[in-house]
């Protein structure tokens, strides 16, 4: 069976996310996709649960959709790659992994790759001499790169995960290819083209109570939504009782930052406190990032992956299953409560806290309460 990978958040999942997966079924047996679990990538919480989530991935086409834990899930682009990769890699199944990009070129997201993995002792002496000089670490990449990679690439977001893929697969020693496909909307794009459009467009007129329903391909009508301001008071009271030594155990977090945060605590919302502490340095899904680390008490770097998580599966997707469970190089966890792995507990807190920010009342414990998705 051949099989293709996603990496995805599916923040929701709608019109496009099922037309990448009908595409990618042209060419493959079987389409596994891995995918945030509460929290995702840009520092905030997803629209719905993971559950949903899946089940709405599961219903469009994909076959197996994994868990990515919550420590890559609010990572950096680096950490996010990687994490994803690595539990790939440990699937021992996956053939290809497949992704959008705003170029749609692999050949040139491979040389991107290759000039970035190679980074000469001059460039990281540029790098750090604009970091320390307050600009973003993306910023001072893009700056340091300047004249062999083009900007273009550096500066859009699913080419900057889409280049972090490739240097996780070499860096990995992976044996899966990679695969990309030019992207029909961008990532903050509010166009809607043949009932295509962005998740950020989707989520905007989910806020605003708009109707959304030609966009997507799955019934959310009853579905809890999340929303992250419902943290404002928890995060206020982490504030009261942390420090700035404590900040500095959070990954891509630095001095300043905890001070910065305090600077505009009496902010109405977790959201605003964010916004007026973002500068030149600061980014604001960084500032999200580690905001979100301190709260569900995720400290430390990198570090491997050690169980993969079903959350959902078809016919295909069991018999994907199966053969995981011969070649599998890290343990398959479908339910929690067999499962001791000391990483285990950060994904039940953070499905807990998750969960108060819900607009309906939910329960706690739900990674015991809820079993994978079968359809």
């Amino acid at each position: 069976m051949k099989v293709a990978a996603i990496i995805c958040e599916y923040n929701p999942f709608h019109n496009g996310h099922k037309y990448q997966i009908e595409l990618i079924k042209k060419d493959f047996d079987a389409v596994i996709c891995i995918m945030s679990s509460s929290f995702v990538q840009r520092g905030d919480i997803a629209i719905f649960d993971k559950w949903t989530r899946a089940k709405a991935a599961i219903k469009n086409g994909a076959d197996l959709v994994l868990e990515l834990p919550i420590r890559y899930s609010i990572s950096s682009a680096k950490d996010f790659s990687k994490g994803a990769v690595e539990i790939l890699n440990a699937t021992n199944i996956v053939d290809s992994l497949v992704f959008g990009s705003e170029i749609g070129d692999i050949d040139v997201l491979k040389k991107t790759s290759e000039i970035l993995l190679n980074e000469t002792d001059s460039i990281s002496k540029e790098i750090k001499s604009l970091l320390d000089k307050g600009v973003s670490f993306p910023v001072a990449v893009q700056t340091s790169f300047k004249g062999q990679i083009s900007e273009d690439i550096l500066s859009s977001p699913n080419n900057i995960l889409a280049v972090e893929y490739l240097n996780s697969l070499t860096t990995t020693k992976s044996k899966i290819s990679p695969i990309t496909h030019l992207r029909t909307t961008g990532y903050f794009d509010n166009s809607e083209q043949n009932d295509i459009s962005s998740a950020t467009h989707i989520r905007d007129k989910i806020a605003n109570c708009e109707d959304y329903s030609s966009l997507v391909p799955f019934d959310y009508t009853n579905c809890e939504q999340y929303d992250i301001n419902r943290l404002t008071e928890i995060f206020k009271y982490k504030m009261l009782n942390g420090s700035e030594d404590l900040f500095l155990q959070i990954a891509d977090s630095e001095p300043g930052i905890y001070n910065r945060f305090m600077k505009f605590y009496e902010s109405n919302t977790f959201t605003e406190i964010i916004n007026k502490s973002i500068t030149k340095r600061y980014t604001r899904s960084r500032l999200r990032r580690i905001a979100l680390r301190y709260v569900l008490d995720i400290y430390g770097g990198y570090t491997s992956p050690s169980y993969i998580r079903i959350l959902g599966a078809n016919k295909t997707g069991r018999q994907l299953l199966s053969k995981m469970k011969e070649v599998a190089t890290l343990p398959i966890v479908t339910k929690v409560a067999d499962f001791k792995d000391v990483s285990i507990p950060e994904e039940i807190r953070a499905t807990d806290i998750a969960a108060l920010c819900s607009n309906k009342s939910a329960k706690k414990g739900r990674d015991f309460l809820i079993s994978p998705i079968m359809l």
